[in-house]
C-alpha cells in the first residue's frame, strides 16, 4: 500500500510532464472544492434557519405535552401530576384548556383559538419575551386579562390602551338545545381587556388568544377537565429520558409528545428539504468527477513508460491500478479539505458579521441576515461523499491503466 501511495503522491506534486495535465488536475480539484464549499454553506444555512424556526416554535410549545389518546379532554390524576412535578428536571406543569372561539372587538370579529392557562404559564413560557405592545399580564388582584396574537390583533384592530372596548369572546354553549325557541343561551360570552399583543410565528399569531385558565373553564364549561398538561423542563434535562419516566407514571391512555412530535410535519419538511438540497448540490461534485476521470486517464497515458518500467521491475497490475486510484483519491481529498475549509470560513464570516442580508434594507420580521449554524456531522458526511465520488471516478481509468502490458512499451524504445 505504501509503494502505490508514494508513487501517486510523487505524480501529483511533480512538475514534470505535460502542463495541460496539471491544469486539468487543478480544475478537477477546484470543481470538488467549489462543490464541497457550496454544500457546507447551504447545509449550514439550512441549519441556521432550522434553529430560528425551532426557537420561534419553542417560545410557544412546551418541552413535553400530555394529552388523552381518546377524547379531547381528561381529568388529571392529582397523584400522578404530583409525582411528575417531583421528577428531577421538571421545572413546572401547566394546565391548559384550548378550543375554537369567536372574538369580537368594536365592530370587527375573528375566529381563532382561546387558550386558557394557569398562573405558572407566565413563569415558564417564552411568550413574555415576544410581547410587541403592552405587557404580559393575565390577571391581577382585580381583573382578568387577555393576551392576543399579532395576527388576531391585526384582524380585529385591537388596541391594548383602549379601556372602553374590551375583547369579547364567544364560545358555543355545550348545553344549548337547538330545538328550543330561544337562542339566548347558544353562546357563552366573556369580555376581557387586552393587556398585550405578542408575535411568535404566523401560525400562532393569527389564531391564539391567551387567557386565564378559570376564564376558559367557565366559557367551555369544563370545571375539572383539561385539554393538556404542558411540562417545562430545567436546562440541560434529557427530554427523552424524562418522557420515558412520565409515560411510566401515567400509564396507558395518554400521549406524551416532545417538541419534535408536537410539530412533526414541520420538522419532517425541514429534514426533507435539507436532504433534497444535499442531493442536488452533490451533482456539482459529480460533474467535477468527470473531469477527474479525464485527468487520471491522461496521466495514465503520459506515464506509459513509467508503467512499463514498474511492471518490468516486478510491480503487479494491482500496484499500477492502486497508483492511479490513490491519485484520484488524493485529488479528491485535497479538493474536499480545501472546500471544507473555505465553506467553514465563509460561514464563520456570515455568522460573525452577517454580510449577506435577507433583503436590501436589512429589515425582516424575524431576522435581517441569513443565519448559519455549522454542525460537525455535516462536515463528515460531505467529506465522505467527496471521497466516495472520487473513488468511483478513479476506478475506471485506474483499471484501464493497470491492464497495459510492459512488452508493448518496451518495444517503443
Amino acid at each position: 500500500m505504501r509503494f502505490p501511495l508514494f508513487v501517486a503522491f510523487r505524480y501529483l506534486i511533480s512538475r514534470k510532464g505535460s502542463s495541460a495535465i496539471h491544469i486539468i488536475s487543478l480544475i478537477s480539484a477546484a470543481g470538488i472544492l467549489v462543490g464541497t464549499a457550496a454544500l457546507i454553506v447551504v447545509l449550514s444555512v439550512f441549519n441556521g434557519f432550522g434553529e430560528v424556526i425551532r426557537g420561534l416554535y419553542n417560545s410557544f410549545d412546551p418541552d413535553l405535552k400530555i394529552t388523552a389518546l381518546q377524547g379531547k379532554v381528561f381529568v388529571p390524576d392529582s397523584l400522578a401530576v404530583h409525582k411528575i412535578k417531583q421528577l428531577t428536571g421538571v421545572a413546572g406543569v401547566v394546565s391548559v384548556i384550548e378550543d375554537n372561539a369567536l372574538f369580537r372587538y368594536d365592530r370587527q370579529q375573528h375566529i381563532g383559538v382561546l387558550k386558557g392557562v394557569d398562573s405558572d404559564f407566565e413563569k415558564f413560557s417564552g411568550i413574555g419575551q415576544k410581547v410587541l405592545r403592552g405587557t404580559f399580564l393575565l390577571e391581577d388582584s382585580s381583573w382578568a386579562y387577555a393576551l392576543a396574537g399579532a395576527g388576531v390583533a391585526y384582524y380585529l384592530g385591537l388596541n391594548p390602551d383602549d379601556f372602553f372596548h374590551p375583547l369579547e369572546i364567544y364560545v358555543p354553549s355545550r348545553n344549548f338545545n337547538p330545538t328550543g325557541l330561544s337562542a339566548a343561551n347558544a353562546f357563552r360570552r366573556q369580555a376581557l381587556p387586552v393587556s398585550g399583543i405578542f408575535s411568535i410565528q404566523q401560525d400562532f399569531d393569527v389564531k391564539y388568544i391567551i387567557a386565564p385558565l378559570e376564564i376558559a373553564r367557565k366559557l367551555f364549561d369544563y370545571p375539572h377537565e383539561v385539554f393538556a398538561l404542558e411540562l417545562y423542563l430545567k436546562p440541560g434535562t434529557n427530554s427523552r429520558e424524562l418522557k420515558r419516566q412520565v409515560i411510566s407514571i401515567l400509564g396507558p391512555g395518554y400521549s406524551v409528545a416532545d417538541r419534535g412530535e408536537q410539530q412533526a410535519m414541520l420538522y419532517r419538511i425541514m429534514r426533507t428539504e435539507k436532504y433534497a438540497i444535499f442531493i442536488i448540490l452533490s451533482f456539482i461534485i459529480l460533474v467535477a468527477a468527470f473531469t477527474l476521470i479525464s485527468t487520471i486517464g491522461m496521466m495514465a497515458i503520459e506515464k506509459q513508460k513509467d508503467i512499463a518500467l514498474l511492471l518490468s521491475m516486478g510491480a503487479t497490475a494491482r500496484h499500477i491500478r492502486n497508483i492511479f486510484l490513490y491519485q484520484g483519491l488524493l485529488i479528491s481529498i485535497l479538493g474536499g479539505l480545501a472546500g471544507l475549509t473555505l465553506g467553514a470560513f465563509m460561514c464563520f464570516l456570515q455568522e460573525k458579521f452577517g454580510f449577506i442580508k435577507i433583503n436590501a434594507s436589512g429589515n425582516s420580521f424575524v431576522i435581517s441576515e441569513y443565519p448559519v449554524q455549522m454542525q460537525l456531522p455535516d462536515f463528515f458526511v460531505v467529506f465522505a461523499i467527496v471521497l466516495l465520488i472520487g473513488f468511483l471516478a478513479a476506478i475506471l481509468p485506474a483499471s484501464r491503466a493497470s491492464s497495459e502490458q510492459p512488452a508493448f512499451y518496451l518495444r517503443q524504445e
